[in-house]
């Protein structure tokens, strides 16, 4: 799980002008293989077991391998396409004066949400693991990537940058 913290002076992006600070906090997996090795691992593994089937099948007469082999490797084809689609999974959290704009990657959609931050509440998830931002009608569950310590000191960054600039 890792979670990236930037901060920034520049243009304002909201009203075209001004010289307003933003922070952004990035949230995403960690993926310890990029998609080309890990395509080529599961390539492999898919290979190996469908190999060992077809030597069993036919150097020892066992047939019941083969069949076994081609659904272990349908079970490994769908398996990787799960993976697949969360491996992209975060958020990014952007501060910029009078805004919080949290971005939610889930599932390969985009989904942006734009929260006053004068009246945002930030809460820490008991069962679920996960940190809500809360701004009126709107509660968006960010950060369940993190680990628990992580989220956390998220939530205390949170709190300390949004209640200092509103």
């Amino acid at each position: 799980m890792y979670a990236s913290f930037r901060r920034s002076y520049g243009p304002d992006p909201f009203d075209g002008g001004g010289a307003g600070p933003s922070r952004e906090w990035r949230i995403k997996r960690n993926c310890s293989l990029t998609p080309r090795q890990s395509l080529a691992a599961t390539v492999f593994l898919m290979a190996l077991v469908l190999a060992i089937g077809v030597a069993a099948a036919f150097a020892f007469g066992e047939w019941l391998a083969l069949p076994f082999s081609m659904l272990c490797t349908v079970a490994v084809g769908i398996a990787f396409i799960a993976y697949c689609r969360h491996a992209t999974d975060g958020e990014v959290l952007t501060f910029a004066p009078p805004f919080v704009i949290v971005e939610v990657h889930e599932c390969g959609r985009r989904t942006i949400h734009w929260m006053s931050a004068a009246r945002l509440a930030v809460s820490l998830g008991d069962n679920d693991g996960a940190v809500y931002l809360c701004d009126g009608w709107q509660r968006i569950p960010v950060g369940r990537q993190l680990p628990a310590a992580a989220r956390a000191e998220f939530v205390r960054q949170l709190r300390r940058f949004i209640v200092a600039d509103c």
